[in-house]
């Protein structure tokens, strides 16, 4: 068949744009980006609280605790529910741009200091007590705007909400009704803990991204700031939120 020059230039831009929505798949973002390696990380710090409960608490509360968590926090359930999350919020181009910077060298090393802090033993770690972090002002500087970029305090919300909310809503269930133990932390609560964890977010930051130097550091608080890392990061939160609240 030959093709005259419009035609040859419309299946050009067809298949630019196949290829373009081809490799804007949210279930790569959601790879490469270290949420997935972070649920995982979720799923065993829930198991090793589950065993802590075994210990701890009645028989009676401690089954019906496991049983809701074991519900509520479905693995599964949550991989699907955040990656839907990402799909919904997050356009082709969003996408790519996002892919493109967490496949980046510094972007794989970003991802492996943040899922490094998030494994089990690094938590266990840090809830010890972190060193203080002696930062240069432009070292200081670099980190606050990325306080100011990241959903680090709100994602720490999130999951003390729904881990404060579990625990409610097991002591109701098994009471039976006979007392209403609120469930949710509410904008009061939610502020308290915001309040509880903001002077902290500094030092553990620049605890997590130690190992970056002040270049790597500005190349990533100019893609935090950028559109594209404003849009990846918005939906992020929401994924989040939507993976611990089926």
């Amino acid at each position: 068949m030959h093709l005259t020059p419009l035609r040859f230039v419309v299946l050009l831009l067809a298949g630019l744009l196949f290829s373009l929505q081809a490799s804007a798949n949210p279930d790569q973002l959601y790879q490469a980006s270290g949420m997935a390696k972070h649920q995982d990380h979720f799923q065993a710090a829930l198991s090793s609280a589950q065993q802590r409960y075994s210990q701890q608490l009645p028989p009676a509360l401690q089954e019906t605790l496991i049983r809701n968590s074991n519900q509520r926090f479905e693995q599964q359930g949550m991989h699907d529910r955040a990656q839907a999350r990402l799909a919904l919020t997050l356009d082709a181009a969003n996408i790519q741009q996002a892919l493109t910077f967490f496949n980046s060298p510094l972007g794989t090393k970003i991802v492996a200091v943040e899922t490094q802090a998030s494994s089990p033993a690094s938590v266990a770690s840090m809830q010890r007590g972190l060193p203080v972090q002696q930062l240069s002002a432009e070292r200081r500087a670099l980190i606050e705007r990325l306080a100011t970029q990241l959903p680090a305090l709100e994602l720490g919300v999130e999951v003390s909400t729904a881990l404060t909310g579990l625990a409610a809503q097991s002591a109701n269930d098994l009471l039976g009704g006979l007392m209403n133990i609120p469930q949710q932390a509410g904008s009061g609560g939610r502020e308290r803990l915001r309040q509880q964890m903001r002077p902290n977010l500094p030092n553990t930051l620049a605890y997590i991204y130690r190992d970056l130097d002040d270049d790597q550091l500005t190349r990533f608080a100019e893609w935090s700031e950028s559109s594209a890392g404003q849009a990846f990061y918005r939906a992020t939160e929401q994924a989040v939120r939507d993976a611990l609240n089926p």
